[in-house]
C-alpha cells in the first residue's frame, strides 16, 4: 500500500496472490483488520538544522521524498515498521534466545542407501527490553529462500506433533511467478527443516516482533552429506 502523490491522502492497496484469493471467494470474510506502516522512504540524516531559512525548513527535503509504489514483496518494503512504546522506555527492544544456524550447528540434508535424512531445529525467540511488555510476542519468520528451507509453525512434540510433516503448513508463499519462492509464517514458536539438497547451500530469516518490530536476521546454512555405499 503507497500513498498516490504527497498532496494526497489518497492510498493505493495491492493485494498478494493470498489476498487476491481470498477476495475472488466473495463470502464476506475478506475483513482488513490490522495494518501497518513504515517509514523505508526516509533518510533522516537529511533533517537540516543548519537550513538559512529556519526551523520551518529543516525538515524541506524529507516532506518532498517520493513515496514509495505499492509493494506485495516483503522482502523490499516495510523494513523499518513505526511502532509506539511505553512511556519511560529508555532502549528499544531487541530479540534473543535464537542460535544461528551456521558451522558445527547448521542443519543437514544427508542422503544414504536409504533415503534422504532432514534434520530440523527450533525457533523460540524472546523480546526483551522496553520493560519487557513484548516477552509474549508473536513473530514473523520470513524465509528468503524456501528452497533451502521449510519453515512450519509450532514445535515437534511427541504426543501431538512427532514429525516435521505433522505440523502445521501455513504460511504466505511470495514470488511464485519468479521462481525465488520466499515463505512467511507468523507464530511464536517454528520449526524449520532442510530440504533435498545436493550441494551445500545457505539462506537467510528475517524474524520481526508482530508488536515491537524488533527485526533479527538469522542465517541458516543446509550441509549436503551424500553416505551411499
Amino acid at each position: 500500500m503507497g500513498f498516490i502523490n504527497n498532496t494526497s491522502y489518497i492510498l493505493n492497496a495491492v493485494l498478494t496472490k493470498k489476498g487476491r484469493e481470498y477476495l475472488a471467494k466473495s463470502d464476506g470474510k475478506f475483513n482488513i483488520t490490522k495494518f501497518a506502516l513504515a517509514d523505508d522512504e526516509i533518510d533522516y540524516t537529511l533533517w537540516d538544522h543548519a537550513h538559512p531559512k529556519g526551523s520551518d525548513y529543516y525538515g524541506a527535503v524529507l516532506e518532498s521524498t517520493p513515496m514509495l509504489e505499492p509493494c506485495v514483496d516483503p522482502e523490499v518494503v516495510m523494513k523499518y515498521k513505526l511502532i509506539t512504546q511505553p512511556v519511560g522506555t529508555r532502549a528499544l527492544p531487541y530479540i534473543e534466545n535464537i542460535t544461528q544456524a551456521i558451522n558445527g550447528n547448521k542443519l543437514k540434508s544427508i542422503v544414504n542407501d536409504d533415503g534422504w535424512t532432514l534434520t530440523d531445529m527450533t525457533l523460540n525467540p524472546t523480546t526483551v527490553g522496553a520493560n519487557n511488555v513484548y516477552s509474549a510476542e508473536k513473530y514473523s519468520y520470513l524465509v528468503l529462500n524456501n528452497n533451502v528451507i521449510d519453515i512450519r509453525i509450532g514445535a515437534i512434540n511427541p504426543t501431538t506433533a512427532p514429525t516435521f510433516d505433522s505440523l502445521p503448513e501455513t504460511g504466505a508463499v511470495y514470488g511464485e511467478e519468479s521462481g525465488r519462492m520466499s515463505k512467511k509464517v507468523v507464530n511464536k514458536i517454528t520449526t524449520i527443516r532442510a530440504r533435498q539438497m545436493t550441494s551445500d547451500r545457505e539462506t537467510s530469516i528475517i524474524i520481526t516482533g508482530q508488536m515491537s518490530g524488533a527485526v533479527y536476521v538469522l542465517r541458516v546454512q543446509v550441509g549436503y552429506e551424500d553416505q551411499r555405499t
